[in-house]
């Protein structure tokens, strides 16, 4: 009955003193920082400083929150924290559930974490369902964080949430520092690692101009698992807030969640966030038998979030983070790479000191006589010292393209087409003649024959032919020019032919037809086989020109399998996804017609 009272009782979440306790919390949260900048490979010389002050800062605000019984009100913080960052992040991959379930085939792979742990190989054929899944965890349980609604459950559910993604990040990131130094060591590395964790999606690449990387990804998840942390250790104190909790924690939640909107660009998560928070006060006075509170209010951000994975992944994400985006131009992304800056450095050994220097090549340059002399220097070594990484650019894998023998008397008409098999052509072809004996046959360049060598009547020559010079050098055309200066193209992608959405296909056809007709170009991009192309045209009648393309490219083009995209002179226009295709017809007065 005692320990009732005692769980009844909401206790003080100023504690003795809330302006002392803030500061405190203000401070830990600095050292965290400090911390985490202090192992950041670009600190530099500079990182024991930042990590010895922010562990004093995190140590001696821990102990003034304890003796000022502040911890309670630190939990609210990171709950505020914690719950805004898990709404944003939820819906950032929610946005995109086919790219977070190909980053998942990447992690489940044969050569990926089943290769160490061979039971998460049994998840891959479901990547997508576990990508919803997982979505609509991080919105519940950021809601919930905030809101107080079944904190017990809550906490435990994100500390252990929290616990396996940052053992994951760890495997990534270790994963990736053992292939660096096999590499570098010239030794085989049969992993395929990783390099991003998939947390934001493509947001962050798409907003900031770069994702974490793996170690980074691991800080990040230890930063949270301390604040869930803080959250699991004062479970016991917290309840489902108050109204003039509500009044505090939503507010403030919700400027969390509008600063990472900012961050991604996307304000959608703010409008979201508002209509979780506020309609899970409606949703939870509203008598549903006899469901506990917390539980309608769940359930209710639990529909929202699972309306909305389901509609990006049947159709196409809200908010395009990727290089293929409506209004961007295939040129321009293929060509906003920076290069790296890389300074030759000679590493002489001082005699007099035993200490090995660095000299930059203009230096060495200027100073050649002074490290000539064998007597005060020796010659250790010369290597490349990165000044500046670099960047490379959004698009870097579109090459479309189709072998000369899979090309249709009417692909050959293209003028481009003609162009290269003019130029290019005597590269790959030869003009071969066979030759039968009684001994058998040979076939030989026509140039060589001769019948001085080759008699009549010992052999009987076949009609002149063309045939490939290298038969392991096929002759391809690449099409990515032509793509990129055409008036007007349609480019449809299937990324898997088997998966592919085949009620698509009589509108895909429509399209298709009408381009023909009007003159405008339409290609198929995919990795399909060959098999797989002539399967397609004969099973729908889809008389189109196929082009060959690395298939984790085809996956960022359109998330839909298949999409349609429209471009005019390499800038796309607009894409759709199998289930909402339009008809030619709407297509050319919309956006052909008069242009």
């Amino acid at each position: 009955m005692n320990d009732m009272r005692l769980r009844n009782q909401r206790i003080d979440v100023k504690g003795r003193s809330l302006l002392l306790n803030a500061l405190g919390i203000l401070f830990n949260i600095a050292g965290v920082v400090l911390v985490v900048i202090g192992f950041h490979e670009s600190t530099g010389d500079s990182d024991t400083i930042y990590i010895l002050l922010g562990l004093l800062l995190i140590l001696a605000s821990l102990v003034g929150l304890v003796l000022l019984k502040g911890l309670l009100l630190f939990s609210y913080v990171a709950r505020v924290l914690v719950g805004g960052l898990f709404i944003v992040s939820g819906l950032i991959k929610a946005n995109d559930p086919w790219g977070f379930a190909f980053k998942l085939e990447e992690y489940f792979s044969p050569s990926g974490l089943a290769a160490d742990f061979g039971f998460f190989g049994w998840f891959e054929p479901f990547v997508l369902e576990l990508a919803v899944i997982i979505c609509i965890a991080e919105i519940v349980l950021g809601a919930a964080l905030i809101l107080g609604g079944k904190i017990k459950l809550t906490s435990w559910a994100l500390l252990l949430m929290i616990i396996f993604f940052t053992w994951l990040t760890f495997y990534t990131a270790s994963c990736n520092a053992n292939q660096a130094e096999a590499l570098e060591a010239g030794k085989e590395f049969n992993r395929d690692c990783v390099t991003d964790c998939g947390c934001f999606g493509d947001a962050l690449r798409g907003s900031v101009g770069r994702s974490l990387t793996p170690l980074e990804s691991f800080w990040k998840d230890l930063v949270l698992f301390y604040f869930a942390l803080i959250i699991f250790i004062n479970q016991w104190k917290i309840r489902m807030n108050t109204v003039t909790e509500n009044w505090i924690m939503v507010p403030t939640s919700l400027v969390v969640v509008a600063f990472f909107s900012w961050v991604f660009g996307w304000w959608f998560p703010v409008f979201f966030a508002i209509l979780a928070l506020l309609g899970s006060f409606v949703i939870g006075n509203i008598n549903i038998g006899k469901m506990a509170k917390p539980w309608k209010m769940g359930i209710f951000v639990g529909l929202l979030a699972l309306i909305f994975s389901m509609y990006t992944s049947f159709y196409l994400p809200v908010k395009d983070y990727r290089p293929y985006k409506i209004g961007n131009n295939i040129t321009e992304q293929m060509n906003n790479g920076v290069a790296p800056e890389i300074d030759m450095v000679m590493v002489y050994k001082n005699l007099q000191t035993g200490k090995e220097e660095e000299v930059p090549l203009q230096e060495y340059s200027d100073n050649w006589e002074k490290y000539a002399d064998s007597s005060k220097y020796e010659y250790v070594d010369r290597k490349d010292k990165v000044l500046s990484e670099g960047k490379p650019p959004s698009i870097s894998d579109f090459r479309p393209g189709i072998l000369f023998e899979h090309l249709s008397e009417s692909d050959k008409k293209i003028p481009y087409v003609d162009s290269i098999i003019s130029a290019d052509y005597d590269t790959y072809y030869e003009e071969y003649i066979a030759l039968s004996s009684k001994y058998g046959s040979d076939t030989i360049w026509s140039v060589d024959y001769d019948t001085l060598y080759y008699p009549d009547s010992l052999y009987i020559p076949s009609d002149p032919f063309m045939a490939l010079e290298d038969p392991n050098r096929p002759m391809e055309i690449n099409m990515t020019p032509f793509i990129e200066r055409a008036d007007f193209v349609f480019l449809m992608t299937i990324r898997d032919v088997e998966a592919m959405n085949e009620s698509a296909m009589s509108d895909l056809k429509v399209v298709l037809d009408g381009a023909k007709e009007k003159g405008i170009p339409f290609f198929v991009l995919t990795p399909a086989t060959r098999e797989q192309i002539e399967t397609i045209k004969s099973k729908f009648d889809f008389d189109a020109t196929f082009l060959t393309i690395d298939g984790t490219e085809v996956k960022i083009i359109v998330r839909s399998n298949p999409g349609l995209v429209l471009l005019q002179e390499g800038t796309i226009l607009d894409k759709w996804p199998s289930r909402s295709i339009p008809d030619f017809d709407s297509i050319f007065e919309d956006y052909i017609d008069g242009k």
